[in-house]
């Protein structure tokens, strides 16, 4: 099976923190992608699963932290997208899969979950960020 979603420089926020951890996502998805389900057993891609879903628990906690740091105004909203990829995680958790079904489930999770919402959300994050410098500089020139 191929690789899922290289990690690229498109996907940064230029925050050294939330990259690392974005990549450690796009990682966790490829090991998961890359058992053979012909091999793997359920009680692996369910541990990999789990790793998956609860570092990216622990990296929204992460990110919502940072956008209340820069006064992010689509915090809620954000917050709220968090809110529903986890409740979606949780779901699959819960259902009883087989290797192939939880392998398209992390599939899907890594490209409409992770880098969509990276390349369509969180990169509003960093346009904010750098709005706020260009607003800090224009302050500071008309002084």
């Amino acid at each position: 099976m191929s690789v899922l979603i290289e990690w690229s420089e498109r996907f940064s926020l230029h925050h050294e923190l939330l990259d690392a951890q974005h990549q450690e996502l796009f990682e966790l998805a490829n090991a998961a992608q890359k058992l053979d389900p012909n091999n793997a057993n359920k009680a692996e891609l369910g541990r990999l699963f789990k790793e998956f879903y609860d570092y990216m628990g622990k990296h929204f906690k992460e990110e919502e932290a940072y956008m209340q740091s820069i006064d992010y105004p689509l915090y809620e909203k954000h917050k709220k997208f968090h809110e529903s990829i986890i409740e979606g995680m949780t779901k699959i958790l819960k259902e009883k899969k087989g290797v192939d079904e939880l392998q398209k489930s992390i599939q899907m999770i890594a490209k409409k979950w992770l880098a969509e919402h990276i390349l369509e959300n969180d990169l509003q994050i960093e346009k904010w960020r750098k709005s706020l410098i260009v607003t800090e500089k224009d302050l500071h020139a008309s002084l």
